[in-house]
C-alpha cells in the first residue's frame, strides 16, 4: 500500500451545474483531509453544495456532504465536513455554486493506491 499526500483539487471555480472536480484513478482510493471555498466576488454572497458520489452514482441528498452553504463575500470557508472523507475508485467529487466563476475550490489529501 502506498499513501501519496496531494492537491486534489487545485483551485477550481465552482458552476451554478454540477461537476466533477475530483475523480479517484482507477484502484486508487481518495482522502480529503482540508478543503477551502472561497468566495472571490466583493459583494455577493454565494451559496456552495458538495458531493462525495460513489461510482455510477449521481447528486443525491444521501450523498450530499455540504448543503446550500452560503458564502459570505471574500470569506474562505474551511469545509470541516469534508475531513475524513473520501471516495473509493472512480468516485467523484461534485459541487455547485448559485453563481458560476465566484467561488474558488480547493481540496487537499493523500491517495491510497
Amino acid at each position: 500500500m502506498t499513501i501519496t499526500p496531494k492537491t486534489l483539487v487545485a483551485g477550481q471555480y465552482l458552476h451554478t451545474s454540477a461537476s466533477s472536480h475530483y475523480l479517484a484513478p482507477s484502484l486508487t482510493k481518495g482522502v480529503f483531509t482540508n478543503a477551502t471555498i472561497t468566495n472571490t466576488h466583493s459583494s455577493n454572497a454565494v451559496t456552495a453544495t458538495v458531493h462525495v458520489i460513489d461510482t455510477g452514482a449521481s447528486e443525491t441528498n444521501l450523498n450530499m456532504v455540504i448543503a446550500a452553504r452560503t458564502i459570505s463575500p471574500l470569506e474562505c470557508y474551511k469545509c470541516p465536513e469534508l475531513a475524513g472523507k473520501g471516495v473509493a475508485a472512480t468516485g467523484t467529487l461534485r459541487a455547485l455554486a448559485s453563481s458560476t466563476s465566484t467561488l474558488a475550490f480547493n481540496v487537499y489529501g493523500y491517495e491510497v493506491t
